[in-house]
């Protein structure tokens, strides 16, 4: 399934007569990881769970590819800032995934607790697991069933260095195994280590969008000092 370009034209979105987005038009053909970035309030949350389909958009708003957004929303999976785990054990967690989606694999579980490095935890319920290991958890749930795009909310927010650069290289492999990543972030360094696209949201407007080489060459200022922070 070819899931680019994506292409978004005059989407709007209101919640009690405030606009959220406003006049989204978009054309992405980045295959690897895009970062949106923006204060608090621009939208960004909200502009991902759109596109992750949780929020209902007019027909023929998005388009991935040749597919429509409700084409390719099984194809999709979310991780959100604070990640949404059942009080059980991080291996019965990811069973439980795997189960609803009608994976057999006896071994299926193992071998995702093994790539993501985890096994100390596997049999240890998720109220005694740190904030980096819930992160990780969650993106080990995301990623079963072989989704082609993964949704990113601050992955690494509030996480310390050591579990923020675990998180960064298991996004860097998923996007090099062909997942596109979609992810926020106020983090510079991880925006540089990371990213390929960069998606500027200003009070539910996009105001910038360009590869982030691209960005960092043309240094903007203005957009670095306003709305991304020295992580």
């Amino acid at each position: 399934m070819n899931i680019l370009p994506l292409k978004i034209n005059n989407l709007n979105y209101r919640v009690d007569y405030k606009d959220i987005l406003k006049d989204i038009n978009l054309f992405s053909n980045e295959e690897k990881v895009t970062i949106i970035a923006g204060n608090n309030g621009s939208g960004k949350t909200t502009f991902l769970k759109i596109l992750h389909g949780l929020i209902n958009t007019p027909k023929h708003t998005i388009k991935w590819g040749n597919y429509s957004a409700t084409e390719v929303k099984k194809n999709q999976s979310m991780v959100f800032q604070t990640p949404i785990l059942l009080n059980r054990t991080t291996h019965e967690n990811l069973t439980y995934v795997a189960n609803k989606k009608n994976i057999v694999d006896n071994n299926y579980v193992k071998k995702i607790i093994e790539k993501l490095n985890i096994k100390n935890i596997a049999n240890t319920s998720t109220k005694y697991i740190s904030g980096g290991e819930r992160q990780k958890l969650a993106i080990g749930m995301a990623i079963i069933g072989n989704p082609k795009i993964i949704f990113l909310d601050e992955p690494t927010s509030q996480l310390d260095p050591v579990y923020k650069n675990e998180i960064e290289s298991i996004i860097k492999s998923l996007s090099d195994n062909q997942v596109k990543i979609f992810m926020t972030s106020h983090d510079i360094s991880q925006i540089k280590r990371v990213g390929k696209e960069i998606i500027f949201l200003e009070k539910g407007k996009i105001i910038y969008q360009n590869n982030v080489e691209k960005f960092f060459k043309e240094q903007h200022v203005d957009l670095i000092r306003n709305y991304i922070n020295y992580g």
